[in-house]
């Protein structure tokens, strides 16, 4: 049974759910998703693992940012005192998107708390071209903003887009980011949301096993195979799989996701 908690981080308070016993496996979501993103994952892990799932700063039931930090530092702070408080010690720490690049800030400035790491087409993910690409999608994103009546209208409209995406999907989605705190766009639109990451650095830094899980960059992907090969690279031991899907892997391919996590999880 789901067990609901919240952790005091110092600057936020997350809400979170917890599941299972066994090694801990800590997921995180994406941009404008809460812990519901990985529902169909949960009931999958938590027979073998002990699954907590933890809503980002500004989503979901976590509280917002007092000062209007966002940023990848922000949250990689966030996810670092939780695996410390909550989890208790090393976890694999899985993320999707904006969640992947959280889990790979905690492998990369916390190695004692990650014993592996899992990538799902991370944003800021390998070289300075993926902060670029990311902009773009901003920049689109920023338009639907300026141009929509609300806030959560215009989010309501980034998360309905996916061709991909059934319409149970794309309802689920409108509800997450609906729960947003809409200062959480800020460090997206002007930029800050890269500004303390250094690709190098970052990467050189993770010494733990890496899951790189790539969408294609034709259908929405945000990790370009220039990014993928940086990132295989930059990591001493990572594991690269490329999926003919869009952005949400797990969503869009939920089968050969799982397939490529679970033998992840089986080898390290």
């Amino acid at each position: 049974m789901l067990k609901q908690g919240t952790h005091d981080t110092g600057e936020v308070t997350l809400n979170y759910f917890e599941v299972g016993e066994g090694d801990p496996i800590v997921l995180l979501h994406g941009f404008t998703s809460d812990w519901r993103a990985w529902s169909q994952e949960i009931g999958l892990l938590s027979g073998r693992w002990r699954v907590l799932i933890p809503d980002a700063r500004g989503h979901g039931d976590s509280t917002g940012s007092e000062d209007g930090d966002y940023g990848y530092g922000a949250r990689t702070r966030d996810a670092a005192s939780y695996i410390k408080a909550v989890v208790g010690g090393p976890a694999v720490v899985a993320g999707h998107s904006m969640g992947g690049a959280t889990a790979m800030g905690v492998a990369a400035r916390h190695p004692e708390l990650t014993r592996a790491v899992v990538l799902e087409d991370p944003h800021v993910s390998g070289g300075r071209e993926v902060v670029t690409e990311a902009r773009v999608w901003m920049e689109g994103a920023r338009d639907l903003l300026r141009t929509s009546p609300s806030f959560h209208e215009a989010i309501a409209g980034l998360d309905g887009n996916s061709p991909t995406k059934d319409a149970a999907a794309q309802r689920l989605d409108a509800s997450q980011a609906i729960k947003m705190d809409p200062e959480t766009w800020n460090p997206f639109i002007d930029g800050a949301m890269f500004d303390d990451y250094d690709p190098g650095t970052e990467l050189s830094n993770i010494k733990c096993p890496v899951l790189l899980v790539q969408a294609d960059p034709d259908q929405g992907g945000v990790v370009s195979d220039e990014a993928a090969e940086h990132i295989r690279a930059g990591v001493s031991d990572c594991t690269h799989v490329k999926l003919d899907v869009g952005h949400s892997v797990h969503k869009d391919a939920p089968i050969e996701f799982r397939r490529s996590l679970f033998d992840f999880l089986d080898a390290i």
